[in-house]
């Protein structure tokens, strides 16, 4: 009877959006435009039917069509259809179905690959006596993360697909109404409608929790495990969200902010313990945490989350829990000089500060993997950073200094950070070397290249990687007063290697 009530209720909650919409007249032009498509290998109908059926080029074994199969499929008999695909082994464009009687799609029998170039909506919806789709679960994509809709096939089990390799780096899924769906389907979550998501231990699509009062009741939610698609939280009076406490991964979209925590001015902490996993399928994992409580703070583990994958801020305002113990056992250290340093860290607290007469304590580094704070070493005589080659991240909270400075170090050739990725300031600049050995980066590739490799910019003898080219060789131009740093250009005579970069300079006079 529980189990009745709160499907019932799950049934009536609003999703944050419907049904993906399409036009597939226009969706088969654009198609019929893209390279590839072999005119003698076209379907030119806008729905599969007995009157379109002598249309399709059954000798083809890869078809550019957006093939929708409708109620005017239904009297199709199943051996035709299978005749008729039996050569289909690639579809480029999309499958619609909807409104038939079919129940299954064992007469695409040969069918290993679908090449959505234009991300076309795939869509399964209102088909009463469908049972069986395992052919899209062993379908190849050339093209991922276009929208997936499959709604109102009563007799059907979609789980499979939502967790099978085929779609994993899809998030854009409408999956709703089916005999077994992916799980829970995102909605606007608030205290009236959160008892229909107990026991939901996965959330598909966009979720938002809002005006929400009673956090006790978001206990609800403690058995979630993973999240596909964007979440909101904001104009709660949430002190934290430890009813998230055993989330262990979040699928983020590609083109928006993906955890959004806002308006939330009681809150002091995540409370995120199990995140083990953040993950776009191709962009950025983007992250926005502001307006909550001055004092709101990120443990080690939680910003350690936030580090390790592509992570992107529109806002972060936090700083690190007071805390310098962690679950995994690994000794943390509390910096205050490099002399005072243990042998030991693996991780420390703190801005590290490396400077004149720190050089032989530089191996005290060489076992720590993450600085919770800031690297700074300057008026060194060092000559390398090999002393850091087992650092995977410098991050630094409320302070815009840069994540890495190396300043000032007149012998200092090699910067590599073998192991580095993502350090995080929410200054302008992540890494700024300025001021050592000469040519450190010779040219604008190089800079790149190390750019690329710690994924972060860098900021080089006070110029952007594009303005490189060799050490000492910039004069100031007029910027119109700007407050940002004077923009360089190269002198003329700045070598063989970047001839084309000035005589581009000189052609737009900058």
């Amino acid at each position: 009877m529980t189990c009745l009530l709160l499907l019932t209720l799950f049934v009536f909650i609003s999703p944050i959006y419907t049904v993906f919409t399409y036009n597939a007249t226009d969706d088969m032009a654009l198609l019929f435009e893209t390279t590839g498509c072999d005119s003698q290998c076209r379907f030119n109908a806008s729905e599969f039917s007995l009157d379109t059926i002598d249309l399709w080029p059954g000798n083809c074994s890869t078809v550019c069509a957006v093939l929708k199969f409708t109620s005017s499929s239904n009297n199709i008999p199943y051996e035709k259809l299978k005749s008729t695909f039996q050569n289909l082994n690639s579809l480029r464009g999309v499958l619609r179905i909807e409104n038939t009687t079919l129940t299954n799609f064992s007469f695409f029998g040969n069918i290993t690959l679908i090449s959505n170039i234009n991300k076309n909506v795939l869509s399964i919806s209102n088909n009463p006596k469908l049972t069986d789709i395992s052919v899209l679960f062993t379908i190849t994509n050339i093209y991922i993360n276009y929208p997936v809709q499959i709604m109102n096939n009563p007799k059907l089990d979609v789980f499979p697909l939502c967790v099978g390799e085929n779609f994993l780096d899809f998030d854009r899924f409408y999956i709703v109404n089916n005999m077994k769906d992916c799980g829970c389907t995102g909605s606007i979550i608030n205290n009236a409608n959160i008892f229909a998501y107990k026991n939901c231990t996965s959330i598909f699509g966009p979720t938002e929790i809002s005006n929400a009062t009673d956090a006790s009741m978001f206990s609800a939610l403690s058995d979630v495990r993973n999240i596909t698609g964007p979440i909101s939280i904001k104009n709660t009076n949430f002190q934290n969200l430890s009813f998230f406490s055993k989330m262990e991964r979040m699928k983020g979209d590609d083109s928006i902010v993906n955890l959004d925590i806002h308006s939330n001015p009681n809150m002091t902490r995540l409370g995120f313990e199990s995140l083990m996993d953040l993950y776009n399928i191709e962009d950025w994992f983007r992250v926005n945490i502001q307006d909550v409580h001055p004092d709101f703070c990120l443990t080690m583990e939680e910003m350690q989350v936030f580090t390790t994958f592509n992570t992107k801020y529109v806002k972060l305002e936090a700083k690190y829990c007071n805390i310098t113990t962690r679950k995994d056992g690994q000794k943390t250290c509390v910096f205050e000089s490099m002399s005072a340093l243990a042998n030991d860290c693996v991780h420390i607290m703190g801005n590290v500060v490396v400077s004149s007469g720190d050089e032989h304590h530089t191996g005290k580094l060489s076992k720590v993997i993450r600085i919770y704070g800031s690297l700074s070493i300057t008026n060194t005589t060092l000559k390398n950073l090999e002393f850091l080659g087992n650092l995977i991240n410098v991050a630094v909270l409320n302070d815009t200094s840069p994540a890495i400075l190396l300043d000032s170090n007149p012998d200092l050739f090699d910067i590599s950070l073998l192991s580095m990725r993502f350090p995080y300031t929410s200054g302008p600049n992540a890494v700024v070397v300025q001021n050592n050995a000469p040519n450190i980066f010779p040219n604008p590739y190089q800079c790149h290249n190390y750019q690329n490799a710690v994924g972060a910019y860098v900021f080089y003898n006070r110029a952007e990687c594009d303005w490189v080219l060799s050490d000492g060789d910039y004069t100031e131009i007029d910027t119109g007063g700007s407050s940002q740093f004077s923009e360089k250009k190269a002198h003329q005579n700045c070598g063989v290697f970047a001839i084309l970069i000035c005589a581009l300079l000189s052609f737009v006079n900058i």
